[in-house]
């Protein structure tokens, strides 16, 4: 089965329960198969998480995602994209099963 994005992060069935209407097929685009370390708001641990590739997201997965951690956080969403654009928007690997890619030559 192909795939839609040259790198994704598979939704486990937690991740599917959180963000499933979001990404029906259960594939996120990330930019890198790799984790990386990082202190997310609300939360004492740091945590691994993958870092969500926005510019091969839809118009309507950006202002979904927008609309649902601006009314999560009470944060508006302008300022929640600006964060975005900064850092990133992690996925927290707690919530996938993998990652995959179709980019070999990250290998060599």
């Amino acid at each position: 089965m192909p795939h839609q994005y040259s790198t994704w992060a598979y939704l486990n069935d937690e991740g599917k329960k959180l963000w499933g209407e979001i990404f029906p097929n259960g594939e996120v685009p990330i930019r890198s198969i790799l984790t990386q370390e990082a202190s997310l708001e609300g939360i004492k641990e740091s945590e691994r998480v993958f870092i969500v590739a926005w510019e091969e997201l839809t118009d309507q997965q950006k202002t979904a995602i927008l609309e649902r951690l601006s009314k999560k956080s009470g944060a508006s969403k302008e300022v929640i994209f600006r964060d975005i654009q900064k850092i990133g928007l992690p996925l927290r690997e707690k919530y996938t099963n993998g990652a995959g890619t179709t980019r070999p030559g990250l290998f060599f």
